[in-house]
Formats: structure tokens, sequence, C-alpha cells
């Protein structure tokens, strides 16, 4: 049937084949693993600066609410919103870090995959679970915000008594309100 030169030949091919294929392997992962250390160094870049923003930021803010109040008062209020904010980021970190994150990894990784074929009862399955699912997280917004909005009542109702407090000790001090 084949002669030996023909095996060599289809041999020769066929490493050739397989170098090609190796080389565009490591083509391929080198492009994915680049895009997502750029997507990495991107999200560090964008965390360096609002933490630079934020940090001005307060610093601003404490100079503004120390024209009308002690400047540790004003420190404490601005400490009382970062800690606020933190908790916030926190609880919503799922949704604002890791879930798009991991999209945008799995879409670098999985490029090149053939694509589901879309029907209309998939349409409409998948439009269902994303009307539920925010619902759902309008829902855990709706506590989170009604939780935060307690918290800053209870913060003021403290401030107020941490007032009341300061004025009858500076009137038994000076005699005076």
């Amino acid at each position: 049937m084949f002669d030996r030169e023909e095996y060599e030949y289809l041999l020769a091919d066929l490493q050739e084949y397989g170098r090609t294929r190796w080389e565009q392997a490591k083509l391929t992962l080198l492009d994915k693993v680049s895009r997502i250390a750029g997507l990495l160094l991107l999200g560090l870049a964008v965390i360096l600066i609002v933490f630079a923003l934020v940090a001005f930021g307060g610093v601003a803010l404490i100079s503004a609410l120390s024209d009308c109040m002690p400047v540790w008062a004003a420190s404490l209020i601005v400490a009382a919103l970062w800690i606020i904010l933190l908790v916030v980021v926190i609880s919503l970190r799922r949704q604002l870090f890791i879930n798009p994150m991991l999209a945008a990894i799995a879409a670098i990784l999985f490029t090149g995959q053939p694509k589901r074929k879309l029907t209309v009862e998939k349409v409409q399955q998948e439009s269902e679970m994303l009307a539920y699912k925010a619902g759902e997280q309008e829902k855990q917004l709706n506590r989170e915000t009604e939780r935060i909005r307690r918290s800053w009542i209870g913060l003021f109702e403290r401030f107020a008594t941490v007032r009341s407090l300061l004025d009858r000790v500076i009137e038994r001090i000076f005699g005076r309100k």
C-alpha cells in the first residue's frame, strides 16, 4: 500500500502539525494570561485611584466640617461615613467586584468556544431568571438601605446626646451656655 517514503512524508507532516498546534496553544495561553494580567492591573489602578479620592475627600470634608464644629467631631463624622461605606462595599462585594471579575476572566478564558443556540424558550427562561435575580437584589438593597438609615438615625441621636452632655459640662464649668 504505502511505501517507506510516503510514511516518512506523512510522519514529517504530522510532526509539523503537532509543533504548529503546540505553538498556537502557547500563543493562545500567552494572550489569555496577558489579558487577565491587564485586567487585574487595571483593577488595582482603579482601586488605588479610588482610595486616593476617598482619602483626599475625607480631608476636604473634615476641613469643611471643622468650620462649624471641633476638628475632632468632624473627624469622627468622616470616620463614621467611611465605616458605613466600608460596610456597604463589603456587603455588596459579590455584586461589585467578584461577579464582574469572574465574568471578565471567564470571557477571556472561554473565547473561541462554540456559542449556545438561543431559542425563544431559553431567552424567556433567562429573562425570567434575570428578573428574579434583579428583584432579589432590589430587596437586599432595600434592606441594606433601611439598615443604613437606622444606623444614621442612631448616630445622630448619639451625637445629640454627646452635644447635650458637652453643653451641660460647659455650663457647669463656665457657668454659661
